[in-house]
């Protein structure tokens, strides 16, 4: 029988709308390889949109407050539940923050037509509420533990706020746009350090099992909270002096740091598990990422861009595939056995994140071609691809009948 007082269960919502993670993800995927035509497109001099802010910072702009957002808010609106024990985001509320995104992009889009604080108030909103939702449960007795990443979402989003007051004009001082969007990857790359804290024990243990390893795997409390502390002093570091002798050595000090953390991550047969690759190798790309960025800071003929590109296309868009697989199956109450096609899908993005490096290092005449055609043609193959496998998982009601 029902606890309803007509005797009668409530309505389920769609399953689309079941949880948040399904809606976000889907469109996250989606949005990836559409946020990067208007940029490829300019810098091959084939397609040429009128936009309200230099084509670099649009499209810095659309992947991270677009792409990554939704994907963040896919992740939090699902795992703060799970954390905190608070009644998830479903049904109508759900629609309508999904409808707030919506309304960011086509804000985005529209920014050459749009007045500059409409579109900035527009997608600002978007974290604000998310942010709103998401405090309270955190600041909870079961929530606690979890409250830094509370913080780092509203750092995340008064870097986007920063973002929008330099770009109105607003904000005292010049500032180059791209310094406040890497304050707000660097953000992201935080936020990947501190989730796979609570996320690799999970997964190394199912990996281990599977693999036929006894018991947890042995992980230093200590050599994490390290690995943090020294990314987090790279993101002070990197919005102070960007670029200086000084920063490049703590990038340095924080590859080696992550570096030490990997070295406890159960390497071996737990590694052909697709589900704990997917996270290493997020991981192995941010320490090759600072290392790179460090040098840059030493070394006047290597290029910046390469280490920032390892960062944001290689440890970001590998942290987003592996937290929508990992999320999309054991939310969706089926086991972590990853459909074939996310392997391509795997393989693309690290064709991609690898030229992206490479090219400007090695073959800078060809940047154009090498360095930015192919890997956007092989970005937009990686999250299709994703969407193949997963599509009708995430569109349909879980197969246990369970609500989510």
């Amino acid at each position: 029988m029902s606890n309803s007082p007509t005797g009668f269960a409530p309505p389920r919502p769609w399953p689309i709308l079941a949880y948040a993670f399904r809606p976000f993800f889907v469109l996250a995927a989606a949005y990836a390889p559409l946020a990067l035509l208007p940029w490829v497109g300019g810098m091959l001099h084939r397609v040429s949109l009128p936009l309200g802010m230099p084509l670099l910072a649009w499209h810095g702009h659309e992947m991270l407050f677009g792409v990554v957002s939704a994907a963040l808010a896919g992740f939090l609106l699902t795992a703060v539940p799970s954390w905190a024990k608070v009644a998830p985001l479903e049904g109508g509320r759900l629609a309508a923050l999904v409808a707030l995104w919506l309304a960011g992009r086509v804000a985005a889009w529209l920014s050459d037509s749009l007045p500059g604080a409409s579109v900035a108030a527009i997608n600002l909103a978007f974290p604000l509420v998310l942010l709103a939702w998401a405090l309270p449960a955190l600041l909870g007795a079961e929530g606690r533990r979890h409250l830094s990443l509370g913080g780092l979402l509203a750092l995340f989003a008064a870097a986007q706020l920063a973002f929008y007051l330099n770009w109105l004009g607003w904000l005292p001082g010049a500032v180059a746009p791209m310094t406040l969007l890497n304050l707000a990857a660097n953000l992201l790359l935080v936020m990947i350090a501190v989730t796979a804290t609570r996320i690799v024990r999970v997964v190394a243990m199912a990996a281990l099992k599977e693999s036929g390893h006894a018991g947890p795997p042995r992980l230093t409390p200590a050599r994490e909270h390290l690995a943090v502390a020294a990314l987090c002093l790279f993101v002070v570091a990197d919005l102070l002096a960007p670029g200086h002798p000084v920063t490049g050595w703590i990038a340095l000090a924080a590859a080696a740091a992550q570096a030490d953390r990997l070295s406890e991550w159960p390497w071996g047969r737990a590694m052909g598990r697709l589900y704990l690759l997917l996270l290493t190798l997020a991981y192995v790309w941010l320490t090759l990422g600072l290392a790179l960025v460090g040098l840059a800071a030493l070394l006047e003929s290597w290029p910046a861009y390469a280490g920032r590109h390892a960062l944001f296309i290689g440890a970001i868009g590998t942290a987003v595939l592996a937290v929508f697989c990992i999320a999309g199956l054991r939310h969706t109450g089926r086991p972590l056995v990853l459909p074939r096609v996310i392997w391509p899908a795997l393989a693309c993005l690290l064709l991609g994140g690898a030229l992206r490096v490479a090219v400007p290092l090695a073959w800078p005449q060809q940047y154009l071609l090498a360095g930015m055609l192919v890997p956007a043609v092989l970005w937009l193959l990686a999250y299709a691809l994703y969407l193949v496998g997963f599509l009708r998982i995430l569109v349909t009601a879980r197969p246990d009948g369970l609500p989510g």
